[in-house]
């Protein structure tokens, strides 16, 4: 017994050819290609009304509209632009500022070691002129003795 049924993939791939044609045939037509431009200026003309409408009502409500919404994001864009300049500025001015933290305490160091030495200097200093004013004291009174 013969099947009268083809195989299902056959079929659809030849319905959908049928389907194709016919719909080719409809829409390969001048008077369709006008009545569908027509139509498209119809839709784009009621979507231009729909979108003054709605813009109206947000003004009116005090609601941001979508160009509100881009402006603020674009300021938002442009503060964490700022942020990071700021964040890397701080970074490399806290860098320096370790570096020169780092200087500055060489120099203490330095600068007390300096004034150590000083401070001996001027103790030896005072030390030696009390010994010469002590000696010459001395030599005085010797003098004044006689």
């Amino acid at each position: 017994m013969e099947s009268r049924h083809q195989d299902p993939e056959t079929f659809y791939k030849e319905l959908e050819k049928e389907w194709n044609k016919r719909i080719h045939a409809y829409t390969n037509s001048l008077t369709f290609t006008h009545a569908f431009g027509k139509t498209l200026d119809k839709h784009l003309d009621f979507i231009v009304f729909q979108r003054k409408l709605i813009n109206n009502w947000l003004t009116v409500f005090d609601i941001p509209n979508k160009g509100e919404f881009v402006t603020l994001a674009g300021k938002k864009v442009d503060c964490i632009e700022r942020i990071d300049s700021l964040e890397e500025t701080i970074y490399e001015l806290n860098k320096d500022l370790e570096k020169d933290n780092i200087v500055f305490k060489k120099l203490n160091n330095s600068l007390s070691d300096l004034l150590s030495l000083i401070e001996d200097e001027v103790k030896n200093i005072k030390t030696a002129k009390l010994k010469t004013l002590e000696k010459e004291l001395e030599e005085l009174k010797f003098i004044f003795k006689d």
